[in-house]
């Protein structure tokens, strides 16, 4: 567990500095079609980092587990109890994952608000934290309305259900997080299959 709250700790960061940059998009005056554009290109810029990181990430697993096979070669010729990085090994599932894990909170959060709110009739405050941490994502659900930038933000006017809007975050960020994971991770393997293909036509099927 400690390897995924690892994997996730910082697209979660970046998801809070990215809420404060939708935050600051909420004060312009008017202009919708701009706040928009400027939204979009938010979370553009959000994917394109995660992106570049989980796709590292893939890479690195892949040469994780060619290691962890050299060693347990090893271990089978020689009996040698060796250290494996078993959690650290490629799985198509794990940069999903990580993804899942960076929005824990949310889920949470809601799960809570929705609690408290069909216990109080009232209560919203679990709801607007989701919708403030996640406002990268919730940005979208407060356009068209006459908020203003802390309205919006803190959800005091909107109606308790519209917090679920975040929950669009989970997808998004699942997909990018496990789709450049499992890209980083193929281009190590071509690389992979092609030395063993040089290997194979200099030496035949020896080795």
């Amino acid at each position: 567990m400690k390897y995924y709250l690892k994997q996730g700790l910082f697209p979660f960061i970046y998801l809070l500095m990215m809420a404060m940059i939708a935050f600051g998009i909420t004060a312009i005056s008017g202009l919708l079609w701009l706040k928009i554009i400027l939204a979009v290109l938010n979370i553009a810029l959000y994917a394109a980092v995660v992106v570049a990181v989980s796709y590292k990430e893939g890479q690195e697993s892949i040469k994780v587990q060619h290691a962890n096979d050299l060693e347990r070669i090893q271990i089978i010729r020689t009996g040698e109890n060796r250290p494996l990085k078993v959690h650290e090994e490629y799985k198509p599932w794990k940069g999903f994952m990580f993804g899942f894990i960076v929005c824990v909170p949310l889920i949470v959060l809601l799960g809570l608000h929705t609690i408290l709110y069909l216990s109080t009739g009232s209560y919203r405050g679990l709801g607007a934290i989701a919708g403030l941490v996640y406002f990268m994502f919730f940005i979208f659900f407060t356009f068209g309305s006459s908020l203003s930038a802390g309205e919006a933000a803190t959800g005091t006017t909107l109606p308790w259900y519209s917090f679920y809007g975040a929950l669009i975050a989970l997808p998004v960020i699942m997909l990018i997080t496990g789709i450049s994971y499992i890209l980083g991770a193929k281009k190590i393997m071509r690389q992979q299959e092609m030395i063993k293909e040089k290997q194979r036509s200099i030496y035949g099927d020896k080795l």
